[in-house]
């Protein structure tokens, strides 16, 4: 996936400052997609060039206008092209951490840390993140058009995010047993 498709799928929703998109990724995307405010900003530019979204200015009394963008028909005619290409991009994903743990037996001190701050990172992930995102999928299911309907799809990617970080890990903590072991010999 890459960012563009992100914010056609959040301005199908709801015509939306940058602010506001930046705010919405936070809340919903990052549990798999993380983009900083930057990109964001950057990339509805490119966009609103490419004729995807327009925007108009807000005139605000007493505080700096802004920008509100809106997704155009050329825009949902990507995002449903986007959508219905079928490209699985699960089928082989690169994990920098699984190629260290793959060449670990050199280094099972260095490998064991890692694991264990895997594990840790996983934890937290369920922890603050999960927790975070699903006030979120609540919150913004009252405020956007279908919103109870399209929420169902927002926390069943959250519900992959907990699995995934769950089996996750179970994997690191078996692996930390293993080497724990080999090392104890």
């Amino acid at each position: 996936m890459s960012l563009p498709f992100g914010l056609l799928g959040l301005l199908s929703y709801n015509d939306s400052t940058g602010y506001d998109l930046t705010r919405m990724f936070e809340d919903s995307l990052n549990n798999f997609w993380h983009a900083q405010s930057s990109q964001i900003y950057r990339e509805l530019k490119r966009m609103e060039e490419q004729g995807l979204v327009s925007s108009r200015s807000i005139i605000q009394d007493g505080r700096p206008n802004k920008r509100l963008y809106s997704i155009t028909g050329d825009g949902r005619r990507e995002l449903a092209r986007w959508l219905g290409e079928g490209r699985l991009e699960y089928e082989n994903p690169h994990f920098s951490m699984l190629m260290r743990v793959f060449f670990g037996a050199d280094a099972p001190e260095a490998t064991l840390a890692l694991l264990k701050a895997c594990k840790n990172q996983c934890e937290n992930i369920i922890e603050a993140n999960c927790a975070k995102n699903q006030k979120s999928i609540e919150s913004y299911s009252s405020l956007i058009n279908n919103g109870r309907e399209r929420s169902k799809y927002w926390a069943m990617t959250l519900d992959l995010s907990i699995r995934e970080a769950k089996a996750t890990i179970e994997w690191a903590e078996s692996c930390i047993t293993q080497i724990e072991e080999e090392v104890a010999k």
